[in-house]
């Protein structure tokens, strides 16, 4: 207590300047209403640029959970426009008596369904490119289910342990997809030369072909995903080795650079058809 007495005495003109000025600045704004303007207004920037910040650290914190959300959101919408589409193909094949009687029936349950599930390593190596996600069996994932994003195809699930799954990429020269121009029914296949992240090759599509730069290119017949899903866009032509087939160069549709929320495609068909077609190879 001494000790602060003597502090007080020794700085006394100090405190006693501090104070007069803040008497000075209290009765300036109390009795001038420009001044008193200038500091509310201030007062409210700083105080807005302070909730600001803290409503922007408080959204980092919860920006992973509702990213999950968000994906299993778009798995669920996935999953109803699958159906949606396989009621319109049946309605449109069907005769005003048919669809009178599948009206009224109840939507069937639809083959596809979707699990969602994090990126948590890429690996961009050499040729030997792959993806761990943070699903495993213990969430429903079996290796060569298909694997998506909300831009299209990324691969197919090879390995699987508990609770995670190694992806084979578009971008690994192991993978191989049957895909078709949007506007063709003739289908090739989907390859991957080594030579850039961003780009594959459609190849074996007749030479007649006609393409435009920009086509959409689609899967075609697949026991992993959808038909119709989007693989990429044509970017160009590319060198083929047959002179009776085209090759193209397509812009692939998932950003691998910005790869994080992925979708496993789960057929509820898979088993039955593989078992089926296995039949004819005993």
């Amino acid at each position: 207590m001494r000790n602060l007495f003597i502090f007080i005495i020794r700085n006394s003109h100090w405190l006693l300047a501090a104070l007069l000025v803040a008497v000075s600045f209290y009765l300036v704004f109390t009795h001038n209403s420009y001044q008193r303007s200038v500091y509310l207004t201030s007062a409210n920037q700083v105080t807005g640029w302070f909730y600001s910040l803290s409503g922007d650290v408080t959204s980092f914190f919860h920006l992973k959970k509702n990213n999950q959300l968000l994906l299993e959101r778009s798995a669920e919408l996935e999953k109803q426009i699958l159906a949606l589409k396989d009621r319109i193909a049946l309605l449109a094949a069907a005769d005003s008596a048919e669809v009178n009687a599948f009206v009224s029936d109840s939507v069937p349950m639809p083959q596809f369904g979707y699990i969602p599930a994090e990126v948590v390593n890429l690996s961009f190596s050499g040729v030997n490119n792959f993806i761990t996600i943070s699903k495993g069996s213990r969430h429903g994932i079996k290796p060569d289910m298909g694997v998506i994003s909300t831009g299209g195809v990324v691969g197919v699930v090879s390995v699987v342990s508990p609770n995670f799954s190694v992806v084979i990429p578009v971008i690994n020269p192991k993978f191989r997809l049957s895909a078709r121009l949007k506007n063709s029914e003739n289908y090739g296949s989907v390859f991957w030369d080594g030579t850039s992240i961003g780009e594959a090759q459609l190849q074996e599509l007749p030479k007649h072909e006609d393409f435009h730069k920009g086509d959409t290119v689609m899967t075609s017949f697949s026991r992993i995903f959808p038909r119709n899903t989007v693989i990429g866009f044509v970017s160009s032509q590319g060198e083929s080795k047959d002179d009776n087939f085209n090759t193209f160069n397509i812009q692939l549709a998932t950003n691998f650079y910005t790869l994080q929320d992925v979708l496993v495609i789960d057929d509820t068909y898979y088993e039955e058809q593989k078992q089926l077609e296995e039949t004819l190879q005993e």
